[in-house]
Order: C-alpha cells, then sequence, then structure tokens
C-alpha cells in the first residue's frame, strides 16, 4: 500500500511539473517579475458547499502596460496527477503600470467531486509561456 501512495505521489508531482508546478504543490511556480511585469496568482481556497464547490484565487497582475495575460484553470485528480479536463480560460488581463489584485473564482457541481481533485490556476504571458500558478487543497470524496 506504502509503495503505491509513492507512486501516486511521483505521478501528482511529475503532472504538475509538465503544467508549470505550484506555490503550495513543491513546483516551480514563481511570481513573473522581470522587466517590472507583476504576475502573481495565489491565496488558493476551496469553498465546499451542497449544490457546488468554488474555488478561488487571488490575481495581481501589472507594472508593464499593455501585457496581454490569460489566466486558466484545469480540474486535476488528485489520485492519479492528471488533469481531467483541459484548461479553461477564466479570464484575459490587458495589464497597467498599476498592478492590480483580482479574485478570480470558479465553480463545479458537487456531483463532479466523486473522488479527489484539485484545482489548478495558472496565468499565461502573451506568448504562451507559464509566468505563475497555484493549486488548491484537495476537495471531493476521500479527501
Amino acid at each position: 500500500m506504502r509503495a503505491l501512495q509513492i507512486a501516486l505521489l511521483v505521478a501528482l508531482v511529475a503532472a504538475l511539473a509538465a503544467c508549470g508546478g505550484s506555490k503550495n504543490g513543491g513546483g516551480a511556480g514563481l511570481s513573473a517579475t522581470s522587466g517590472g511585469l507583476v504576475a502573481d496568482v495565489s491565496k488558493p481556497q476551496i469553498v465546499e458547499g451542497p449544490e457546488k464547490i468554488t474555488a478561488s484565487a487571488q490575481i495581481k497582475v501589472g507594472g508593464v502596460a499593455g501585457k496581454h495575460l490569460t489566466l486558466e484553470w484545469g480540474l486535476v485528480d488528485a489520485l492519479q496527477g492528471n488533469e481531467s479536463q483541459s484548461e479553461i480560460v477564466v479570464r484575459r488581463y490587458v495589464t497597467t503600470r498599476k498592478v492590480v489584485t483580482h479574485e478570480e473564482s470558479v465553480s463545479i457541481p458537487t456531483s463532479k467531486a466523486f473522488k479527489p481533485y484539485l484545482i489548478h490556476f495558472v496565468i499565461y504571458a502573451p506568448d504562451g509561456s507559464y509566468l505563475d500558478s497555484v493549486d488548491t487543497k484537495e476537495f471531493g470524496k476521500g479527501t
């Protein structure tokens, strides 16, 4: 049983590394601040209700005017470490010199959380390259 748990943990770490990692998942999630650009994803939260599960994260963007950034989210199978769906766009930002903070959230029906999941928020640069990400804690049946 212990070997299975270790194998699942290794698979989860490999999957998160493939999608950019996360600050709280041990990946390479660093804030993008090169050249004055700020793109930070932090403070993930989960609220489990009777009908829906809502995940949220704090997003800080700005520092350089006119950059087009994209925030996406993905539902990740916490046991197998792979995405259960393709990433979905939450919001597109056009940055200003002023750094602004946004609270973004997504919801899924509680009925879809029939096993342990987590939600991965990730922000991408205009060229599609990874800037920063964060994962929620695990939720759903079996957590």
